[in-house]
């Protein structure tokens, strides 16, 4: 009984941890990294991370020209078709009203792969500007490096000892 007891009590501390998700929730999108898109938000493009600049991970979808959004700013007005694949890819449409480099506004719709538009890697590019809190989310990384560990520890690659050891380097170095 009291290895049953230890056992459950213990159990909560080996399992792995959860990978970070994109998700939708109260009308507002997280992204992965925990970044929120919401109606009348204000988005900032960059350039594309694609050859000549151009966009790889944000489509425009009613007939502006890809480059007209480099260093521009949208509102959001709307969120739709939100779709997060089994591989966790996130993809959003978004509608809402450009603000152009020369001032003009015009109304457009984007579909975006929001994760891969922001990048978690403080060393690439991003196509949307998002503050530095988000780019190389410290929590991802702790997250895969925990799962990496679990997982060589339920196979027996590694002894508990060295699991345990592992586990609090990982959170010490976070």
């Amino acid at each position: 009984m009291i290895k049953v007891l230890f056992t459950f009590l213990l159990s909560p501390l080996m399992l792995p941890a959860q990978d970070p998700k994109p998700y939708y929730k109260n009308d507002t999108l997280y992204a992965t990294c925990g970044y929120a898109f919401y109606k009348g938000q204000t988005l900032h493009f960059a350039k594309g991370t694609g050859k000549k600049g151009q966009f790889r991970y944000i489509t425009i979808k009613n007939g502006f020209a890809a480059h007209s959004l480099i260093n521009s700013s949208m509102l959001i007005k709307d969120l739709q078709n939100i779709q997060i694949t089994p591989l966790d890819v996130g993809y959003v449409d978004i509608i809402g009203t450009v603000i152009f480099k020369d001032s003009s506004k015009g109304n457009v719709v984007i579909q975006v792969a929001f994760d891969k538009a922001i990048e978690n890697d403080p060393n690439l590019h991003t196509e949307l500007v998002v503050p530095p809190q988000f780019r190389n989310s410290s929590r991802i990384i702790l997250h895969q490096q925990l799962n990496k560990l679990f997982t060589l520890y339920a196979s027996g690659s590694i002894s508990k000892e060295a699991y345990e050891a592992q586990k609090v380097n990982c959170w010490n170095n976070s």
